[in-house]
């Protein structure tokens, strides 16, 4: 019965089972990824959700071992509810989804899924009479000097990795804000430069109504002195006839003088708005260099964490989590 182990070889059956879940975790995420991963939130080789979601279930599947089904329900059942409550402690803390079942079916909130709960169940069914039996021989056969040696040193080991992992989780929320703040400004640059085009050619249409408008007045007033001309030339041709091209010559400079003032305010309107693009863009190149900065200047640890938690999700800074983990990806195979 699990109720006979002390609390020295309770501890060390935690880690020993935080152990062998990194390395299932590490083995399927691996191989997924076809390179290696070191799967999970503390640096070394241990899953704490492996641990304790063992030890729950041996709690569970001892006292249920001639009883399967009832023990598969348990197992199934405790698990999922721990699995879904450190997963929201987890995501509070750190704004990070370390694990995420958004694409299984069955799946709430990304947290927990159908597929797992199962593997939970036969977990607990396979646990007590397959897995656990040179679990408990190892734990059984240590002497107790030997049993709280081991113990203080793992836990000395595990403490300064939880500390070390906690203060790299804060730090990377941190970061993901900062990213996030820069995700937005860019956001409201390109939302600004393409409002400034619209406004820009807005204007532009603007002048050259006017300028056409201004082009066809003087286009007409000049028709209209012609027709004036020519109503009167029956009485004197040659007069009328040299007061006409003088008049022609009048209306050529009036069509170039429209034509240059609708050129120049067309240039003028192209001008503000290649200034105004070239300004946002300028400063679009900015930020995503800030960006990459930061992503270069990850600190070894940080790096470590987001490459070992490749399905890891942000509810808030999704976008910014993702372009992070795409950029390290990318300096990796640099």
């Amino acid at each position: 019965m699990p109720f006979d182990y002390s609390a020295w070889q309770w501890i060390l059956v935690f880690y020993l089972y935080c152990f062998l879940g990194w390395c299932f975790e590490s083995t399927v995420v691996s191989v997924q990824q076809r390179h290696f991963v070191n799967r999970g939130f503390l640096r070394g080789p241990m899953l704490p959700i492996y641990g304790f979601g063992a030890t729950i279930l041996l709690h569970v599947s001892l006292p249920l071992y001639n009883k399967p089904v009832a023990l598969f329900i348990a197992s199934m059942l405790a698990a999922t509810v721990f699995e879904y409550v450190v997963g929201v402690i987890m995501e509070k803390l750190f704004k990070v989804k370390y694990w995420d079942y958004s694409d299984h079916r069955f799946q709430f909130q990304g947290r927990i899924c159908l597929q797992s709960s199962l593997c939970w169940g036969f977990l607990g069914l396979i646990l007590a009479r397959v897995i656990h039996p040179p679990v408990e021989w190892i734990v059984a056969g240590l002497p107790f000097a030997a049993l709280v040696v081991v113990d203080v040193l793992l836990t000395a080991a595990f403490a300064g990795d939880v500390a070390v992992s906690v203060r790299t989780a804060l730090d990377l929320a941190k970061l993901l804000e900062e990213l996030d703040e820069l995700r937005a400004q860019g956001a409201e640059l390109r939302h600004e430069l393409s409002e400034s085009a619209l406004v820009h050619l807005t204007n532009l249409s603007y002048r050259v109504d006017e300028a056409r408008g201004e082009w066809a007045e003087k286009v007409d007033d000049a028709k209209e002195q012609l027709a004036d001309i020519r109503a009167q030339a029956g009485d004197a041709y040659d007069q009328a006839s040299e007061s006409a091209k003088v008049r022609l010559t009048n209306l050529s400079y009036r069509v170039d003088e429209a034509r240059g003032e609708w050129s120049e305010k067309v240039g003028g309107a192209k001008e503000q708005l290649a200034d105004a693009k070239e300004r946002i863009l300028a400063q679009l190149d900015e930020l995503h260099s800030r960006f990459s900065a930061r992503a270069d200047g990850l600190g070894r640890t940080r790096k470590s964490m987001l490459r070992g938690n490749p399905t890891a999700r942000s509810a808030r800074y999704d976008v910014v989590l993702q372009r992070l983990k795409k950029e390290l990806d990318t300096h990796k195979r640099d």
